[in-house]
């Protein structure tokens, strides 16, 4: 086999392996402009979605911060509580 023919096979294989993905529209030929396009904007999609996932991040960490505060709030409230209910109640005989 040349090399001309066996470049020609590795491509046809190539062909075959994108013609049954699902992002190639039905008709269309898997044409090399096309799929470097398309990943080009899977990554594009992906840095996209990284940057979302961090964010995210930073909110979910700062929203356990607050809930934290909260929750410590919400004890020492309680305390008080407990407090002034031992101080309203009358001494014991």
């Amino acid at each position: 086999m040349s090399e001309v023919e066996a470049a020609k096979s590795e491509i046809q294989k190539w062909r075959s392996v994108f013609e049954k993905e699902s992002f190639i529209p039905p008709g269309m030929t898997p044409e090399p402009k096309f799929l470097v396009s398309y990943l080009l904007n899977l990554r594009s999609s992906e840095e996209s979605l990284r940057e979302q996932f961090e964010r995210a991040k930073k909110k979910e960490s700062a929203f356990i911060v607050t809930f934290a505060k909260r929750e410590q709030e919400i004890a020492e409230l309680k305390s008080a509580v407990w407090d002034l209910r031992a101080q309203l109640k009358p001494p014991s005989m």
